[in-house]
């Protein structure tokens, strides 16, 4: 059904209006609170110090190191990030491909595995996991392994058993900003040994900031304090292993993304004027790879499409597939590991194709979700999905309702044990809700967590607890900022109109300077109001997937896959707007600028239509 704004008057628009101030404003974003933010400062981790002493007694005693990472995009970030900076630095170092059916923590059939393909291991080192893995650390210890966990999850009683824990949630723990990643945690803990014992490499380890920055980024960190520069330097160094696809019939010809060299980029020229372990190099020339195959896909167009929203709505998604269709986890790492470019280019291909299955399925069991036997919607939902996409379909239901969810496996009967992911706004935190409740446990983060469930008769608890605490948790949402940072539009509510884009584009700039925007920090939203009489409506896109709305001013609106249900329906009421006098239509939507050929627009892009203002 489509929402249509009453048109009572047009406002005198104030030409001279600020609406980036206003924005902020709006925002609370002080000039005092900007600054704030940027700051890079930050303790020291506690165990940094000790585990950079262990971590040089094993290299000056030779003994073999083995990578434990966890199976998700930061830990595939944090192994790959480890993989290639200790063997930079000399170490005789191993990684070790995780088993996502095995769960998060680490087991003693990892263990098994790492003892069986590397006898000579003598240390264990842990990524983005590890904290709580009691079993898995004692099987290590009983094997007279030194056992080095470097985590970012929530330490439990007792406590890691491990020689050395680095984490930021550690119990006795005072770091100030402690939501950092867990490739951040072990690139502090490499930089800091580069930093004392091998300072003529700073530069080479700096660069796996990009995988820091990624993890960052695909874990869903608040982009506050130093992690802000961090996802920037992440992005810096993700843009110069870029290259443009040659256009061989002149300028305006067609490209052809398959004749991407990847030695042609900046970054991988600047890595061959020095020698560096392959390992090293080919975690770059990996991840240049599989930037040539987002851009042969046409996900990526030009280097500005490099940036943080890539990272979290492309390249993490497509590393964190396999886990959630059931299919093998190898291309992942084999992307950055693999021995020559041609493998890790079929590899990064594999990791797309598996997205795109993802993709399939996902619409397939969010159907389920809508249309099956839900008697705890729209609290709780079971599902027959595989385990591992529990948390995106809690994700997708969640965006729908706007409150927390949770999805579980459907049980067979009231004592069955139920587990599943929740997924909540960044004003509820799931964790802190179910821990006083018997028979209730999350773990994990507070918007992102795996939910267990003692019995399955406690579900209607479950259900309880969520709706009662969204409504407390609500009374202390700013409603003014949930109805959208600004109204632009010809109604009687907007700040300003959209006859005139100039005042845009400041906005859009000024805007783009406060990148990057994310978990914390996120992105501005703007209400648009548009007038369907003279509004152009087409459909674009290799399949006519998109839609494209231009107004009488000239400002272009891209809906992404929105055709299909939106294009008959707007194209009606575009029709009848000709001969009788119709409101607005109202939408969510994000602007941006927009060069082609050398002219620069502004045009938004829209994130979903909405219900009229009052």
């Amino acid at each position: 059904m489509t929402t249509l704004q009453t048109v009572d008057d047009h406002p005198l628009v104030d030409k001279d209006i600020d609406l980036f101030a206003l924005m902020c404003q709006r925002r609370g974003w002080t000039d005092e609170y900007l600054r704030a933010i940027e700051s890079t400062e930050h303790d020291e981790l506690l165990g940094l110090t000790e585990m950079v002493d262990a971590l040089e007694d094993a290299r000056a005693a030779g003994k073999k190191i083995a990578i434990a990472p966890d199976f998700d995009m930061d830990g595939i970030s944090s192994g790959v990030l480890g993989y290639a900076g200790l063997s930079e630095l000399g170490f005789d170092v191993e990684l070790h491909l995780p088993d996502y059916r095995r769960g998060h923590d680490l087991t003693p059939e990892d263990i098994a595995e790492i003892a069986l393909q590397w006898p000579e291991t003598r240390v264990l080192l842990t990524c983005d996991g590890g904290v709580n893995s009691h079993r898995g650390i004692a099987a290590a210890r009983a094997l007279g392994w030194t056992t080095l966990v470097t985590d970012h999850h929530q330490e439990l009683e007792p406590g890691s058993t491990a020689d050395i824990t680095v984490d930021p949630y550690r119990i006795d723990e005072t770091y100030a900003h402690p939501g950092i990643c867990g490739a951040h945690v072990l690139y502090q803990v490499i930089e800091a040994y580069a930093r004392v014992h091998r300072p003529e490499k700073l530069w080479e380890i700096h660069l796996l900031r990009l995988f820091a920055g990624l993890g960052t980024v695909s874990d869903v960190m608040p982009v506050l304090y130093e992690n802000r520069q961090l996802v920037r330097d992440s992005l810096s160094i993700a843009r110069l292993l870029w290259v443009a696809p040659p256009k061989p019939n002149g300028p305006y010809g067609d490209s052809e993304p398959h004749l991407i060299d990847v030695e042609k980029s900046t970054m991988m020229q600047l890595l061959r004027t020095e020698p560096h372990h392959p390992v090293f190099l080919r975690a770059f020339q990996g991840f240049a790879l599989m930037l040539k195959a987002f851009t042969q896909t046409g996900k990526i167009r030009d280097v500005d499409d490099v940036d943080e929203g890539f990272y979290g709505f492309y390249l993490a998604p497509a590393m964190n597939s396999p886990r959630r269709t059931g299919e093998p986890l190898e291309p992942c790492f084999a992307v950055f590991t693999a021995p020559d470019t041609d493998a890790m280019l079929e590899n990064a291909h594999e990791v797309i194709q598996g997205n795109e299955r993802r993709k399939r399925m996902t619409v397939e069991h969010l159907e389920e979700l809508e249309y099956g036997d839900q008697p705890l919607a729209p609290w709780v939902y079971f599902s027959d999905a595989p385990g591992g996409m529990y948390g995106l379909l809690a994700n997708q239901m969640m965006q729908r309702s706007g409150h927390p969810v949770i999805v579980v496996n459907r049980p067979t009967g009231p004592d069955d044990f139920v587990s599943g992911s929740g997924r909540a706004p960044g004003w509820f935190d799931i964790i802190t809700t179910l821990d006083p409740h018997d028979g209730l446990w999350a773990i994990g983060h507070q918007q992102a967590c795996g939910v267990k469930v003692e019995r399955a008769e406690v579900l209607d608890s479950l259900v309880a607890v969520l709706s009662d605490a969204t409504r407390v948790a609500l009374l202390a949402v700013d409603q003014d900022v949930m109805r959208g940072d600004l109204v632009l539009g010809p109604d009687a509510d907007c700040d300003a109109g959209l006859d005139d884009l100039q005042p845009l584009f400041e906005l859009v700039r000024r805007t783009e300077s406060l990148k990057p925007f994310g978990h914390g920090f996120a992105e501005p939203v703007v209400q648009i109001a548009i007038e369907p009489l003279g509004l152009r409506v087409d459909r674009i896109g290799s399949e006519r997937q998109h839609l494209r709305l231009v107004t009488r001013s000239g400002l272009s609106c891209l809906w992404w896959n929105a055709a299909e249900e939106k294009h008959d329906e707007l194209r009606r009421l575009v029709m009848r707007a000709s001969r009788t006098e119709l409101g607005t239509l109202r939408f969510t939507a994000k602007f941006q600028l927009n060069t082609f050929r050398g002219d620069t627009r502004v045009q938004a892009v829209i994130d979903e239509q909405i219900s009229a203002s009052a």
